[in-house]
């Protein structure tokens, strides 16, 4: 799922996307790692969750999660993650956006 992700937004040639209800600023292949150990400082991050971007409002990290292909986002409330899911599949995700 990462190649394909990192791949699919690469050939569209974009770096964020936005609609009336949020911007979505996606993060670098490159950087993927770092925000990994960001994000599990607090809370263990879970290895099927892809994160691909950052709300650019309230900077809630958005991810697809690979066992449902969700695209959703998460913070922490009491020691955990609390998710809640945004679109039921990638291509929902884009083609809200216009892709």
């Amino acid at each position: 799922m990462q190649s394909e992700w990192f791949s699919r937004i690469k050939g569209i040639g974009i770096d964020e996307v936005s609609n009336e209800n949020m911007t979505i600023y996606f993060i670098k292949e490159e950087e993927l790692n770092e925000a990994k150990k960001d994000l599990s400082k607090k809370i263990q991050w879970p290895e099927n969750w892809l994160i691909i971007g950052f709300d650019d409002e309230t900077d809630d990290v958005i991810f697809i999660n690979e066992e449902s292909g969700e695209v959703c986002t998460a913070y922490e409330f009491e020691r955990k993650w609390e998710v809640v899911t945004l679109y039921s599949s990638l291509n929902e995700f884009l083609a809200a956006y216009g892709y």
